[in-house]
């Protein structure tokens, strides 16, 4: 048997009415997410799946919405309802930025934020209803996003919900032993039918990597490793979330050996806007997985260049501010996980850092670390006096877009290991344990998926799902 569908994820819609002023001349705020363009970019993730022959089932896997904007949540609602009657046959997940506990806003006239309304949680959900929960054979009960439904003949799919425990500091999502009995209790039924499950929810359960098991803590969970593997062991093998909008693909392989395939899909309406297309052949037991990129007309350039041009506006600062502004630095949004009262605390150890930084060359790092890599002076003949804060920064954009491709015998790869290797060496003997600083990795084991991909492909590959 052969099945196919899509992941979106992220959607982020924000509705052209939230802006009293005009939108068109409205410059797009550096933010991760576009918002001038997110309306585009979903009506483009549909109309991709409509002209699709082979199938017309899509899974969204949350934040339908920028912040959950009354005016955003009516026109995706309008936009799901259109697919629909077209024949498209949408499974909606909602989370956080669908309902968010704080004030959200609006443009004014003259372009400045004013506040703005947002639909409540309850009323949220129950306007998806007809997108997903309506369309499924059993719910679990106290929770209203977790669902079971036949989406194809024979394919079934779990949306899990989560609980979290807020400590004021970390969200901490993680699933309850009585929704893995009865996600394990569906999956025992659909054996038995010969049926296959894949399963999903909004935030990543396993980390995409070291460093956003670090920059993300919280998002993701905390017991995640042990309950993929559970799942794994039930018989799941592709395992769909979004939330932190990376591109990533990760192989988690339980005691027992079972896999489990963490497919990760970054957010439409952001760097790197993408979507997936996913296929399963039961006989061959394979999984096809393949990302499209959303490409939107009129931009002058890709939309992910694009995207990415909004996207670096935020870290692009971050190294300046660091020697220059303390005060922006610590408020830089949505890149610095560093607690704001801990940078303005110190702002002359965060200046000299920044100072040290802007001023690194590739000939100075090659030669602090030269002990701790084979660089030969003719290798760097032609990168010496490129600015290292800007590896720094591809290295940033890595961790979203996936496949970081500076293989083990190139210059960035040697003197970027080499680095952190010295300065593993440099903590070790000031008896400093790099592993308490960074959730049991050492520095290499952190660095290291930023420079070069392991595993599966980021963007395309083809699983065994046995």
């Amino acid at each position: 048997m052969i099945y196919s569908f899509y992941h979106i994820t992220d959607v982020h819609y924000y509705s052209k009415r939230n802006f009293a002023c005009d939108w068109r001349t409205f410059p797009q705020p550096n933010s991760q997410v576009c918002i001038l363009k997110s309306e585009e970019a979903f009506k483009k993730a549909l109309e991709t799946v409509e002209a699709d022959k082979d199938t017309s089932t899509v899974i969204i896997t949350g934040d339908l919405t920028n912040h959950g904007e009354s005016y955003s949540h009516e026109e995706v609602r309008n936009l799901l309802q259109k697919f629909t009657e077209g024949g498209g046959n949408p499974y909606v997940y909602t989370d956080n930025h669908d309902y968010p506990y704080f004030p959200i806003y609006g443009y004014g006239e003259n372009g400045e934020k004013v506040p703005t309304e947002h639909l409540p949680e309850k009323e949220v959900k129950e306007m998806y209803r007809p997108y997903g929960r309506d369309k499924a054979f059993d719910t679990y009960e106290g929770d209203d996003t977790t669902y079971i439904a036949e989406i194809l003949p024979g394919l079934y799919y779990i949306a899990m919900g989560y609980c979290a425990e807020d400590d004021e500091e970390y969200y901490n999502p993680y699933f309850t032993d009585e929704l893995m009995n009865w996600v394990k209790g569906h999956i025992e039924k659909v054996k038995e039918k010969g049926g296959t499950v894949i399963c999903s929810t909004h935030r990543p359960v396993i980390a995409p990597s070291p460093a956003y098991a670090i920059v993300g803590k919280g998002h993701c969970f905390p017991d995640g490793e042990r309950r993929m593997k559970e799942l794994a062991d039930m018989g799941i093998r592709l395992f769909f979330s979004g939330h932190s909008h990376i591109q990533c693909m990760k192989e988690i392989t339980s005691e027992k050996g079972n896999r489990i395939y963490s497919v990760q899909t970054s957010s439409i309406a952001a760097f790197p806007p993408k979507m997936r297309k996913i296929t399963i052949d039961t006989d061959k037991a394979t999984a096809d997985i393949k990302t499209i990129d959303i490409e939107l007309s009129g931009l002058g350039m890709s939309f992910t260049e694009y995207a990415k041009k909004g996207f670096l506006g935020i870290i692009e600062k971050i190294p300046y501010n660091m020697e220059h502004d303390v005060e922006a630095f610590a408020n830089t949004d949505g890149g610095i996980s560093v607690p704001k009262d801990l940078i303005l605390k110190h702002p002359k150890t965060v200046m000299f850092l920044g100072r040290k930084l802007n001023g690194l060359t590739y000939a100075k790092v090659a030669k602090f670390s030269k002990k701790y890599h084979d660089l030969k002076e003719n290798d760097l003949a032609d990168k010496k006096d490129k600015k290292f804060v800007d590896l720094v920064l591809e290295l940033v954009t890595n961790l979203y877009r996936g496949n970081a491709s500076y293989s083990h015998d190139t210059v960035e790869y040697k003197i970027t290991m080499g680095t952190f290797r010295k300065i593993e060496k440099l903590l070790s003997v000031l008896r400093i344990d790099s592993k308490k600083l960074l959730n049991g990795y050492s520095l290499e084991e952190f660095i290291e998926p930023l420079l070069y991909k392991n595993g599966p492909d980021d963007d395309n590959a083809t699983v065994d799902i046995k």
